[in-house]
């Protein structure tokens, strides 16, 4: 083969592969020598890099603080007289009511609830009543407008298992006196009045005493 005929078949490889390149343009950087790339028609896929995004706990709410609000005190209650005083072991006012002495001083509170109450103008003996609190107080005032110069109240608080005298009052020609009580348990009171109008015995507490006593206060019977 002469050299004409090596440059005519030179240049129809030529031709070719320009009409190649032409009509696909992909083939190019691999007809290249030392070229790299993506063949044609290949999709490169990115793989996605996974990010793991820590999740964080709410944080718990704040228990709010309970504040207990007191309680009010509940409406006293009336002891009333019983109709069948026999069955007490005493049923009597001691002869000497001066050997309980005088008034005491009041309970040293800023508030004391009255638990419990005894109102009439006559005498007998009440009902049998429990009294819970370890310190509590009898509140006793008599009126006696009519004929003061008559006036006499009398009272003792009795235990209702022995009928042992706890305490007790005098009142002459009307008047009020206060008498601190340190027992507990049943009890019952013996009342004697001659001309008084009225008279009214508050049984009292400190709150403090109140609060944490049993809920019943008296429970008369």
């Amino acid at each position: 083969m002469d050299k004409g005929d090596l440059f005519t078949l030179a240049g129809g490889l030529v031709v070719i592969l320009v009409i190649a390149v032409i009509a696909n343009p992909g083939l190019l950087p691999a007809v290249l020598p030392g070229a790299k790339g993506t063949p044609a028609g290949q999709v490169v896929q990115e793989t996605a890099v996974p990010t793991t995004v820590p999740t964080i706990p709410p944080s718990p709410a704040p228990t709010p603080a309970v504040t207990q609000a007191p309680q009010p005190p509940a409406a006293p209650t009336r002891i009333l007289y019983t109709n069948n005083p026999y069955k007490y072991p005493v049923i009597h006012l001691p002869d000497h009511m001066e050997t309980f002495g005088g008034s005491d001083s009041p309970l040293r509170s800023n508030q004391t609830v009255a638990f419990a109450y005894v109102k009439g103008s006559g005498g007998g003996v009440t009902t049998i009543f429990t009294v819970p609190y370890e310190i509590w107080a009898l509140n006793i005032s008599v009126t006696a407008n009519s004929q003061p110069q008559y006036a006499d109240f009398r009272m003792v608080l009795c235990d209702a298992k022995t009928g042992a005298f706890i305490t007790g009052a005098e009142i002459q020609n009307g008047g009020s006196m206060y008498k601190v009580v340190r027992d507990t348990g049943p009890m019952y009171m013996i009342i004697s009045g001659s001309y008084i109008d009225s008279f009214t015995i508050s049984l009292e507490t400190p709150y403090t005493y109140y609060g944490n006593g049993a809920a019943s206060g008296t429970a008369p019977g």
